[in-house]
């Protein structure tokens, strides 16, 4: 399969964003509360999330269609 490098540096990336999820919660929770940024910013957190569902969602729609790859062309002899 040519995806799974693609798939593996996937589940690492989010392996990496679950943490620094975690990581926030601890900060909210034991350092300090919430501020007007970090609710923008959660938000924004949110939509990118649902955002990068509904993208891999679409993945399982996708037929497999590949580009016919295009004539060679004929050189005429003598051309340069």
């Amino acid at each position: 399969m040519t995806t799974i490098n693609q798939f593996a540096s996937i589940t690492n990336n989010m392996a990496f964003i679950s943490g620094s999820i975690g990581d926030l919660a601890y900060q909210f929770k034991e350092v300090a509360e919430r501020t007007a940024l970090d609710d923008a910013n959660i938000d924004l957190l949110i939509a990118t999330a649902e955002q990068l569902i509904l993208q891999a969602q679409a993945l399982e729609t996708i037929p497999y269609d590949p580009t016919p790859a295009p004539p060679e062309e004929v050189m005429s002899e003598g051309a340069d």
